[in-house]
């Protein structure tokens, strides 16, 4: 386990409700309130104490900051789940040395130290950017929860709960769905569960394609476009030559890569993207979307808090 950062303890109970004590993971590792804010998962959510809760499959998790890392707790978890899901087995530090050096990512690198692209299951990850567009990030997050809540399962028959399965969503009333505020979304997210269902083999068989023959069939699902396909890609399957491009980064690589081009098609700024950051393109682009989010203004970690209500719903 040291090669990865973690002290080295035992499970033990960590307070009430049959939270556990899993242990620590050093800063050094990874900053965890970077890689949970930085856009790629919508599972988490962040306590007025500064802590984090999310769930990974079928566990409940609870990452609170110390100084020099953070802190696990955990339902029904164990520590080398969390840890698959971190991806911190992977040579972070060796990826940013493949990257280019210009300034842009230079700035990018240094406001988003520790930053990690998740290992998140591929189903998860495509029904949440399904839920996506022309959504801000608090309505995303609040629609995911709200599916969890009405088709997911219980976790130790507490607050949290499993994502709902592809056959969960497939039967599910359309009505039911509209009601959560999915709007023109529902019928694109029904019509994909319900592909998957009849398809069960889909997300393996994209395991074994190239990258573009991955996105290639993603885009063959309903409402399933290039965006949200690289988003899969990236952040479910692990491409990290996936570099996906939404109005964020379509303004940041103009202004930052263009600054004298007037125009220019999003096809380019795709092939411009595949050529300068190369094969961990994807690394580049969320620290480039973490950092160029932040100098607009934005918090991105204030943009997951929870409300004192839904705090209270799950017993904080």
């Amino acid at each position: 386990m040291s090669k990865i950062g973690l002290n080295p303890i035992g499970k033990t109970v960590a307070r009430g409700g049959g939270w556990e004590s899993l242990g620590r993971i050093s800063r050094a590792r990874i900053n965890c309130e970077h890689s949970l804010s930085c856009g790629q998962t919508f599972s988490w959510g962040k306590l007025r104490d500064g802590s984090w809760v999310g769930v990974i499959g079928s566990s409940a998790y609870r990452l609170i900051p110390e100084p020099d890392g953070c802190r696990i707790e955990s339902l029904q978890g164990n520590r080398q789940a969390l840890l698959d899901y971190l991806s911190l087995s992977r040579n972070w530090e060796q990826i940013l040395q493949e990257l280019p050096s210009d300034p842009a990512l230079a700035a990018a690198r240094s406001a988003g130290q520790g930053l990690r692209i998740l290992n998140q299951d591929p189903w998860e990850s495509l029904a949440s950017f399904l839920c996506s567009p022309v959504k801000p990030i608090p309505e995303i997050r609040r629609i995911t929860w709200k599916l969890r809540a009405i088709w997911g399962s219980s976790i130790a028959g507490g607050r949290f709960f499993t994502f709902p399965t592809p056959e969960a969503l497939a039967s599910a009333k359309q009505e039911r769905l509209l009601a959560i505020r999915l709007g023109f979304r529902a019928r694109f997210l029904q019509a994909t569960a319900r592909h998957l269902v009849d398809d069960p083999d889909f997300f393996p068989n994209l395991r074994t394609q190239s990258t573009r023959e991955a996105r290639t069939r993603l885009c063959e699902l309903p409402g399933v476009g290039e965006k949200i396909a690289d988003c899969v890609l990236l952040f479910g399957l692990g491409r990290l030559d996936s570099f996906p491009i939404d109005v964020w980064m379509e303004r940041l690589l103009r202004r930052l890569y263009f600054p004298e081009r007037a125009r220019i098609p999003t096809r380019e700024l795709a092939e411009f993207a595949l050529t300068h950051f190369g094969p961990y393109g994807g690394y580049a682009q969320q620290l480039l979307y973490f950092w160029y989010r932040q100098t607009a203004g934005r918090s991105p970690s204030r943009e997951l808090e929870l409300s004192p209500e839904e705090e209270a719903e799950l017993g904080f």
